[in-house]
C-alpha cells in the first residue's frame, strides 16, 4: 500500500528551521535609541557583529545618532576598565578587543602559548613602522642598516602590518603601516599609548629617525 505523500508546501515547512540569530535579529524592527542608556550596549552589539573594525561614521548611521554622540560614547565605553574587552581606535576605525590583563587566559582558552613570539628584528622593524609610518622599505632599512625583505614578509603574514600606500618617488615603493591587530598584539587602545621615544646621546630618537629616513629617501 502506498504510502500518502506531502505536498511541496508541507515538506518545506517541516525541513526549514528557525534561521541564525543573527539573521533574526537582523529581521526584527529596529528602534532608534533616543536614550543615553540605550546606546552604549547599541554600540557594543553593532562593534561584535561586525565582521571587521567599522568607521565611527559606519557606527553612527546605523544606530542612527550623530556622530558627536558616537564619540561621546566611545569614549565613555573605553573609561571603563572593569570589563572583559576594550575599545581599540586605529585611525577612523573600532573594533572591540580582549582585556590585557586576560591575555594569558585567553591565549591558554585558543590554545596559543606555544605561539612564536617576535624575534628581536621583527620588534625593531614592528617599531620602526609604528613610530614613522607611513614608511618605506628603504627607509626601515636606512635606519637598521640591514636587508628587512625576510622581516617585513614575516610582520605582513601575521597581520601587523599592511600596504597602506605607495611613495610619489621613483618605482613608487610601498609604503607599510601598523594595523589594529598591533594594538591588541600589545594590549594598546591606540597608538597614541605609544610610550614616547627617548634620546640617544642628548639627541632626540625621533629626529635621529627622521634623519635616516631622509637620507634613504634622497637616494631613491
Amino acid at each position: 500500500m502506498n504510502r500518502p505523500q506531502r505536498s511541496g508546501k508541507q515538506h518545506d515547512e517541516a525541513d526549514v528551521g528557525p534561521p541564525p540569530a543573527r539573521c533574526v535579529a537582523a529581521s526584527l524592527p529596529g528602534t532608534e535609541p533616543t536614550a543615553d542608556d540605550e546606546l552604549p550596549p547599541l554600540l557594543e552589539a553593532l562593534l561584535l557583529a561586525a565582521p571587521e573594525s567599522a568607521t565611527v561614521e559606519q557606527l553612527a548611521e546605523a544606530a542612527g545618532v550623530s556622530l558627536d554622540r558616537v564619540e561621546s560614547t566611545l569614549a565613555d565605553l573605553s573609561a571603563t576598565n572593569h570589563r572583559g574587552w576594550q575599545i581599540v581606535r586605529h585611525g577612523d576605525r573600532v573594533h572591540l578587543a580582549t582585556a590585557p590583563r586576560f591575555a594569558e587566559q585567553v591565549r591558554r582558552f585558543l590554545g596559543l602559548e606555544r605561539e612564536s613570539r617576535l624575534t628581536g628584528a621583527s620588534l625593531e622593524t614592528l617599531a620602526i613602522v609604528a613610530y614613522r609610518q607611513p614608511a618605506t622599505r628603504a627607509e626601515i632599512e636606512a635606519i637598521r642598516g640591514v636587508d628587512c625583505s625576510g622581516v617585513l614578509s614575516t610582520l605582513l603574514g601575521r597581520g601587523l602590518i599592511e600596504v597602506v600606500g605607495r611613495l610619489e618617488a621613483l618605482g613608487n615603493p610601498m609604503q607599510y603601516g601598523t594595523t589594529p591587530a598591533l594594538l591588541q598584539h600589545f594590549g594598546l587602545a591606540s597608538l597614541d599609548e605609544l610610550p614616547p621615544l627617548g634620546a640617544i646621546d642628548g639627541v632626540a630618537a625621533s629626529e635621529l629617525l627622521d634623519a635616516r629616513a631622509a637620507s634613504a629617501s634622497d637616494a631613491v
